[in-house]
């Protein structure tokens, strides 16, 4: 297992006591939307990420920008062993599932603990050199331009954290390609309370003289004329690059895999991107491509098999693990079972944010254990450690019918997937099978924030941030721009600094 664990009577570790002030700094920098601070910190870097020699893919979208990204990074990686790998290719991605050090990485390896104690300080001291009020985000996006520029990369592909056109990655001047995946309701508080709205803020991403992919789950008609207003080279779609039309076969099930959605909106910004060079053109065949494509994030319908974790009976029970944490996503992954596991009892285990529809998901959930399912018994509620986390209360005030669920406010995540673990085992045993009753399925889902826990609990051995850190990482999002969950930020912000604060004598506030 990675380092998850942390003796709090041991002194911190340099890695230790940078993340721990980053995930500090909202609570005494207040976010304010806007550039100003990214732009700031970005041109003292040398505007990195403006270099002509560095080719930025810049990734927005409801569902589905991480996948994307991933895909896109790991085709253009791949054709790195055969150009002797000269080619490299920065990711960046958020939030991370069990360790900071995801969120960037070259060539699908991770920023190191000692890069990030070699950087962070660099950042850290303009922000206070310069009296800038950098938040979270843009001190950890500032920090990945760093390090992509030390690294010497040739691409950099680049998710957007919220919304698009007033997200901290969004100081690229001139992108090789924008890329806007889907467009659904989420974040209405600040991104606005209607399709077009936000349709328009993650429109946000795209620049004039710069060519846009948009997906097929997007408000076409909004952001075409958009792409018009900002003088947009070109404006195109997954079919007008990749020249296989989707057979109705295949468009049934894309209705089922939104990975499949996915694919083809990476594959089409990979050509686009590699028409412009000629030499990555050449390298990237449509083996290459289908080869990263193919790729899901961890925790996008990740499939395992385990046996023996909770008990010795020698039971294998099929595990799926999916961050599906809004009605859209919530209707793919339950196709998604229904296709790939018919005829199949299901045992949830959901935690979700606090910002999401937590009636109507809750109720998708009921409707997928009822065929030949316990009903709410075959749910379990968990509530992640994090302030966007939604309260088991909120969920069942949403949907009463949940009382009846699993919960317990003293049950940690890993106990309540240790449980339905357990409760699965029992019911997929050879007596029982015996009896006429179907193999549970259990599928972990939600926020991703309840991952890192569930991870743990299965025996995934991974990079684990350690306790000193998880126990403070909330604390980006009190006051974030993420940050939505809270009916009073400010008190739980000034209560829990103060807290903090006082238990960290090795982790001073930021001074800017």
């Amino acid at each position: 297992m990675g380092r998850g664990g942390g003796d709090s009577s041991r002194s911190y570790t340099k890695y230790e006591q940078l993340v721990r002030r980053l995930y500090m700094t909202n609570l005494f920098h207040p976010v304010k939307l806007g550039l100003q601070n990214i732009n700031r910190l970005h041109e003292l870097l040398g505007c990195p990420m403006d270099d002509e020699r560095v080719k930025v893919i810049h990734v927005a979208g409801t569902n589905g920008k991480g996948s994307v990204s991933l895909k896109i990074a790991r085709s253009i990686e791949l054709s790195s062993p055969i150009n002797n790998g000269d080619i490299k290719v920065g990711l960046f991605v958020s939030p991370h599932i069990s360790s900071f050090r995801e969120r960037m990485s070259v060539n699908g390896v991770p920023i190191t603990e000692r890069e990030v104690e070699e950087y962070m300080p660099r950042i850290f001291h303009l922000c206070e050199e310069f009296d800038i009020p950098a938040t979270f985000f843009e001190i950890t996006a500032a920090l990945a331009f760093l390090y992509y520029k030390e690294k010497g990369v040739d691409y950099v592909v680049l998710e957007t954290g919220l919304g698009g056109r007033l997200d901290a990655t969004n100081i690229v001047k001139q992108p090789a390609l924008s890329v806007i995946t889907s467009i659904g309701l989420e974040h209405t508080r600040i991104l606005g309370e209607t399709i077009p709205e936000i349709a328009r803020e993650k429109g946000g991403i795209m620049k004039a003289g710069c060519p846009v992919l948009v997906g097929p789950s997007c408000p076409h008609d909004v952001l075409r004329q958009q792409s018009v207003e900002l003088n947009v080279s070109e404006y195109l779609t997954p079919s007008d690059i990749i020249d296989n039309i989707p057979s109705a076969e295949e468009e049934e099930s894309n209705n089922v895999d939104y990975d499949i959605e996915n694919s083809r909106i990476a594959a089409a910004a990979v050509k686009i991107v590699a028409s412009t060079s000629p030499s990555l053109e050449k390298l990237l065949t449509d083996e290459i491509i289908h080869k990263g494509t193919s790729e899901r994030p961890p925790c996008r319908f990740e499939e395992l098999s385990i046996q023996n974790v909770v008990t010795t009976n020698n039971v294998k029970l099929q595990v799926i693990l999916d961050v599906a944490h809004n009605p859209p996503a919530m209707k793919y992954l339950i196709q998604k079972l229904r296709a790939t596991y018919p005829g199949k009892r299901y045992r949830f285990v959901v935690g979700m944010s606090a910002d999401k529809d937590l009636g109507l998901c809750g109720r998708m959930l009921l409707d997928a254990v009822a065929p030949g399912g316990g009903g709410p018994s075959s749910l379990h509620l968990v509530e992640a450690t994090h302030p966007r986390a939604a309260t088991l209360h909120a969920m069942m005030d949403a949907v009463p019918e949940l009382q009846d669920a699993h919960h317990g406010e003293t049950i940690s995540v890993g106990d309540q997937v240790r449980h339905a673990l357990l409760l699965a085992a029992a019911s997929s045993s050879s007596s029982s099978l015996a009896t006429g009753q179907e193999e549970e399925i259990v599928i972990v889902c939600g926020s991703v924030f309840l991952m890192a826990d569930a991870r743990a609990a299965l025996g995934y051995d991974e990079p684990r941030d350690s306790n000193v850190i998880n126990e403070v990482a909330g604390c980006n999002l009190l006051s974030g721009q993420e940050n939505f969950g809270n009916t009073d930020p400010e008190k739980v912000l000034m209560e829990r600094a103060a807290r903090l604060y006082k238990q960290s004598p090795n982790t001073p506030p930021p001074d800017k």
